[in-house]
């Protein structure tokens, strides 16, 4: 074996969660685990995505990353709802969200911070993350392992 091929599998395995399953960068294989644990069969997932006009961090997921998620499997087995504030300088309060979704905001509160992304099971939200990165490197893979979770418990 090269020493190279060694380093990778060593990579390989330290990002490994317990069960053997890579483990998105950023969360902690202990709180994918309990994420994890949520999902069922028929689990309602669903994606907030809080934004401000004003964002450029905002502007750049929307013009890269959203039509490219929402038009994956992914992206399609999921609810998206936008929530969008006024400005950067205001946070994103219950009044920005529709009726509908007001258990968001009572479970996660006022906003400041944003691009961020809320990931919801069964009316509960389990996973905040925020800006580019943390949508790349934790909510993302996170999403992503999620969904695979539901479709493979309805085989």
């Amino acid at each position: 074996m090269s020493v190279r091929f060694v380093a990778v599998l060593l990579l390989a395995l330290a990002a490994a969660a317990p069960d053997g399953h890579a483990q998105p960068p950023g969360l902690p294989s202990q709180r994918l685990a309990a994420l994890l644990e949520s999902v069922r069969p028929d689990s309602r997932i669903e994606m907030f995505y809080l934004s401000a006009p004003d964002c450029p961090y905002c502007t750049h997921w929307e013009s890269r990353a959203k039509a490219e998620l929402l038009a994956s499997p992914t992206g399609r087995s999921l609810r998206f709802v936008e929530i969008r504030g006024e400005t950067l300088r205001l946070p994103i309060t219950a009044r920005h969200y529709p009726p509908e979704f007001r258990w968001v905001f009572e479970q996660v509160g006022s906003s400041r911070g944003v691009p961020r992304f809320l990931l919801a099971v069964d009316g509960n939200v389990m996973l905040s993350a925020f800006g580019t990165g943390g949508y790349a490197n934790v909510f993302l893979p996170a999403l992503n392992a999620v969904v695979a979770r539901r479709e493979a418990g309805a085989l």
